[in-house]
């Protein structure tokens, strides 16, 4: 039990100290972190369905700009821990994870607040010259911290043993067990309904209802929605791109619209009436920069890697800035030579920044070693000019890669690996992890490349041509038909009310059934998602989620319904 308590302690502590995305990133969500608790408490298909269960409530929390919605790190580990401890049913995992993410909220304030102590020692050390001080500050005592404030409490949580926790479970009465399976069986309809609340245009809406019922009605697989809907996507995307290129070209010949090539030539009048051939055009080619100091493809790569560790020493008052300074150290040691200039151009990042930082925002990190480079070879960029267009990105980039990344990819890749979970199989937390990994981080190597090559242009050209919105939307008609069938499957309550008529009785269920399939699963999710759109705190959804469900049990309106 030791070794477990240990284990489970450095889990804990790595999913707050993002020290390097790759290994961090997913640690941050239940259904990957059930897995790895259960391995290490020797029950692992618990932790994975606990796991599983958790994750269907913050399949819809959006974590941006330094805020925590909700501690989902301690929300997996903790609530697993406790499931696999108690020998509770997984779909109890869910009553646990709620007031640990609760706790988890006031470990995250108390993090973000204490990390602000070492970008104040990093300047100092800055100030002398420490250029290594400031890495040293961006990973040992956010560390320290995460492991007091985060593991601590999960070893001592593993190495209670499991006597109390099952003795705890034992005193409580069965019926209450039970009114807590039904709160359970309502929950996930909290994160499918802030999906919506996130994903859902008025004009994509019909997509979620397209996914809820065709797999209500055909009982198909989460999978298979996801590869049809990926396929209508595709095919729309294709369509709007043609419907505009020829918009573009109509629009075009109607102006007159001329276009020239470099080798066409007209006739000009010189003073003696002659005439000549001049080209028209001048070609602009597109010439690399001869530059005496030049940054090597090595040297990108290891900046690229270090974005991953932007938010080591995350906190609330400069927020990424020690992490963006430690990575743009390596560019700047290899364009600067002596300390005095090193030092001179590393204190211009010291200052606040705030950006997503794996898949589109890399590219402000590619573009400000592109104008680093420039600068380092007497051109006619200042530090302000480089801090300027950070700034100026770093919202539009955060807007677009939190849509991308937390808005779209997590929930449809999670959405489908808790599918997969539930079903027993190991696959699903599997795929999610690797295939999301692979898709982030990819994104983000290419964002950063294309930053350095083509500098600040390069993301005006995609946000001018429209390619982005177009994406965002074909990706959302996935996301929304996954969603809708994660509301069909995965909000499983019923209702076991049945009238007496003459000598026998009907029950509501069928009734309902007869009418749609999974009317009570839909009218919980719309009625979540109307509590959001009027602003109402998913604090207070979720006691009220909480009493819904145990009332509507003691007053046998609601009950639990295991489904597929």
């Amino acid at each position: 039990m030791v070794i477990s308590a240990i284990l489970v302690a450095l889990l804990a502590t790595m999913g707050q100290w993002w020290f390097f995305g790759p290994i961090t990133k997913c640690l941050v969500y239940p259904l990957t972190t059930g897995v790895l608790v259960g391995l290490f408490m020797g029950d692992p298909m618990t932790g994975m369905l606990a796991g599983a269960n958790i994750q269907l409530i913050y399949l819809g929390y959006i974590s941006a700009g330094g805020t925590m919605p909700s501690n989902t790190i301690v929300a997996g580990i903790f609530g697993t821990a406790m499931t696999i401890l108690s020998g509770a049913n997984p779909t109890m995992a869910v009553t646990f994870a709620i007031p640990f993410s609760m706790f988890g909220l006031l470990l995250n304030n108390i993090y973000m607040t204490v990390n602000a102590a070492w970008i104040h020692q990093a300047d100092r050390l800055l100030d002398k010259g420490n250029i290594r001080g400031v890495r040293l500050m961006n990973f040992v005592p956010s560390f320290v911290i995460a492991a007091i404030l985060y593991g601590v409490p999960a070893f001592l949580l593993v190495i209670s043993g499991q006597g109390w926790a099952k003795d705890l479970i034992n005193a409580v009465p069965k019926s209450v067990v039970s009114a807590l399976e039904v709160v359970g069986g309502i929950m996930p309809a909290l994160g499918i309904a802030m999906l919506l609340n996130y994903l859902g245009k008025r004009s994509l809406i019909p997509w979620f209802f397209a996914g809820f019922f065709l797999t209500v009605y055909s009982g198909v697989s989460l999978m298979a929605i996801s590869i049809f809907s990926a396929i209508i996507a595709i095919l729309l995307y294709i369509r709007d791109r043609n419907s505009n290129n020829q918009n573009k070209k109509t629009a075009n010949k109607r102006k007159g619209v001329h276009r020239l090539s470099v080798d066409q030539s007209v006739e000009m009048s010189t003073t003696d009436g002659s005439a000549s051939m001049t080209p028209s055009v001048t070609p602009i080619a597109s010439v690399e920069p001869k530059y005496a100091k030049k940054l090597s493809k090595r040297t990108l790569i290891q900046t690229w890697l270090w974005t991953t560790s932007t938010e080591a020493a995350y906190n609330y008052e400069r927020l990424q800035a020690l992490g963006i300074a430690n990575l743009m150290i390596t560019p700047i040691r290899k364009l600067y030579s002596s300390k005095e200039d090193q030092v001179r151009e590393l204190k211009k990042y010291m200052v606040f920044y705030n950006s997503e930082v794996f898949t589109i925002g890399p590219i402000v990190n590619g573009i400000a070693c592109s104008m680093e480079e420039a600068r380092a070879n007497d051109a006619d960029v200042s530090a302000e000019d480089i801090n300027a267009v950070r700034t100026g990105l770093m919202g539009p980039v955060a807007g677009i890669g939190d849509t991308i990344m937390q808005g779209i990819l997590y929930p449809i890749l999670f959405g489908i690996g808790c599918s997969m979970a539930l079903d027993r199989s190991y696959l699903g937390p599997i795929l999610a992890t690797v295939v999301f990994e692979l898709l982030i981080f990819g994104c983000g190597y290419f964002m950063f490349m294309t930053g350095y090559k083509q500098g600040k242009t390069s993301l005006l050209r995609i946000l001018k041509n429209g390619t982005i919105d177009k994406i965002i939307n074909s990706f959302s008609i996935v996301g929304l038909m996954v969603v809708g069938a994660m509301a069909a499957t995965r909000v499983t309550v019923d209702t076991p009310l049945a009238f007496k008529i003459g000598d026998g009785a009907t029950k509501l269920q069928k009734v309902l059934d007869s009418l749609a399939p999974g009317l009570i699963p839909l009218s919980i999710t719309l009625g979540i998602l109307f509590l959001l759109r009027k602003k109402v705190n998913t604090t207070l959804i979720i006691v009220l989620i909480f009493i819904i469900g145990i009332v509507g049990y003691y007053l046998g309106i609601l009950g639990f319904s295991a489904k597929m």
